[in-house]
């Protein structure tokens, strides 16, 4: 499942001010020691003053890094009004190894939303993508809302759930929290944060695009960024000179259905979980058949679903902690049967959830700038529908406990669109003609397998099977090497590939 995000940020309002100059107090965020930030589209790379980024960069997260070069583009702030109000946008790029066989430009976009992505091209030269950075310029960038790039640093507080309350009081105190909370960062500077969407992250990548002077971009996009990807070709097929998307998005932003989606790769994980905690009941005894090894687990969950116990250090042992256990993959079985089995012998184990509110983050990459908040809600919300009525998006998760009775009923997306202040405005995708490759993980739960087939169907190009159940590990298997022939060659994958193992 996605990892976790921190109501409180506290960590945020001292990483997020590593940015390049401090910004205004009410205000999206900017300002840089780098020089040629408005460079006319169409005018080539060397139109902006390009400075090593470890050197120019505050807080450069790499700073061992000397080769990628850093500088901002300014961008509208809405493209609906070209002429308005300007943002600035941090790239970076590692210039092709061998300018002699350089073959063009390949934007990275690695994750989010919320996080930096600026570090991609470093990043992706030490993987096994590394062959590209030989014929490629690697360009990297910071999405509007995060990291270097122009943004809104709002801390959404700390949320303390009510004591001995109901899983429905608490979630709709979490609820109440998010909703005064979207209130308060918004307001800081609501024409920007209204901004804050896929689809104009894609123009921005146009944007930089035509800075670069080039015709044609190639792209690849993983975990949230392979909705930018998909936004970018829907806009700008002609403008794709290849594509490839992995760990991919679903096609539309229903934010109900994701987390049905979510839901039901637990279940199946659980359903493998009884069946190994049955085979190792001498160790951990739950039950010697899945069947009693499933009553086991039920009959713990609801015991402290009817009496939370406190576990020290501001934690607490309840049934959504127990709940949290049950969907993990075959990697997590035996740290979850051990905390299992110590909650149940009355111990603290070492999972116990911490009593402030904790939620999933979409995306793989540890944010070196920390996890800008408002950003994460806007992309979310501004285009993504569900999640405003609390009614409905109780009555959402208790169908889905029905269904799925282990795992079911988390509120891991909608719960972010509390009170945000505008309607949804969905974007699908557009079948289109320049070159797609898809490569989907069979088992993994953080953007399950289904997404990426639901995306082939509605926007076309060519599905990859990767067999196992890590998140975006594509660039790290064996079979990157088919990534590096489509990127030179063209050439698209089908079938399966040999995953993590």
């Amino acid at each position: 499942m996605p990892s976790t995000r921190n109501l409180a940020h506290a960590a945020l309002a001292g990483a997020a001010v590593a940015c390049l100059t401090a910004p205004p107090a009410a205000a999206a965020a900017g300002g840089s020691p780098l020089a040629g930030v408005n460079a006319a589209p169409g005018k080539g790379a060397e139109a902006l003053t390009w400075r090593p980024c470890a050197t120019t960069a505050k807080d450069w997260p790499a700073p061992e890094d000397t080769k990628s070069e850093c500088a901002l583009v300014t961008v509208p702030m809405d493209y609906a009004k070209p002429d308005g109000r300007k943002i600035r946008i941090a790239v970076s790029r590692l210039k092709a190894a061998d300018p002699a066989k350089r073959r063009g430009v390949l934007v990275i976009s690695p994750g989010g939303p919320g996080i930096s992505n600026i570090t991609a091209p470093s990043s992706y030269a030490a993987n096994g993508l590394a062959p590209l950075a030989t014929d490629h310029d690697l360009v990297g960038f910071d999405p509007r809302g995060v990291g270097y790039s122009d943004r809104i640093d709002c801390d959404e507080g700390t949320f303390e759930p009510p004591a001995n309350a109901s899983a429905k009081a608490q979630a709709k105190a979490l609820f109440d929290h998010m909703a005064a909370a979207n209130k308060r960062c918004t307001a800081l500077d609501p024409a920007f944060a209204r901004q804050l969407t896929t689809r104009n992250i894609a123009r921005d990548v146009d944007a930089i695009r035509a800075v670069l002077g080039v015709p044609k971009i190639s792209f690849y996009g993983v975990s949230y960024g392979t909705a930018v990807g998909l936004n970018y070709r829907s806009l700008f097929d002609t403008r794709v000179e290849r594509m490839w998307l992995d760990s991919v998005m679903p096609p539309v932003m229903d934010l109900a259905a994701m987390d049905a989606a979510a839901d039901a790769v637990a279940e199946r994980n659980f359903d493998g979980f009884v069946t190994w905690l049955a085979g190792h009941d001498p160790e951990y005894h739950f039950g010697a058949t899945p069947q009693r090894a499933r009553e086991a687990v039920f009959a713990l969950r609801d015991q402290l679903t009817r009496k939370p116990r406190p576990a020290g250090k501001g934690a607490r042992l309840d049934g959504e902690w127990v709940r949290s256990l049950l969907g993990l993959d075959a990697t997590g079985w035996a740290t979850a049967a051990r905390d299992l089995a110590t909650a149940r012998d009355g111990g603290v184990p070492r999972s116990a959830r911490p009593s402030s509110g904790t939620a999933p983050v979409y995306g793989f990459d540890d944010a070196p700038l920390g996890l800008n908040s408002t950003q994460y809600n806007g992309v979310f919300c501004n285009e993504g529908t569900g999640g405003r009525d609390f009614d409905r998006l109780w009555a959402d998760a208790e169908a889905r406990r029905r269904t799925y009775p282990a795992t079911g009923g988390g509120i891991q997306f909608g719960s972010w669109c509390a009170g945000w202040p505008w309607p949804a405005q969905p974007w699908r995708p557009v079948r289109g003609a320049s070159p797609l490759q898809v490569s989907g993980h069979v088992d993994e739960a953080t953007t399950p397998y289904a997404w990426a087939v639901d995306t082939v169907k509605a926007a076309g190009g060519t599905l990859l099977t990767v067999q196992d159940n890590a998140h975006a590990s594509l660039a790290k298997l064996p079979c990157a090497d088919k990534a590096v022939e489509f990127f030179r060659t063209g050439r698209t994958a089908t079938g399966t590939c040999p995953g993590m193992q």
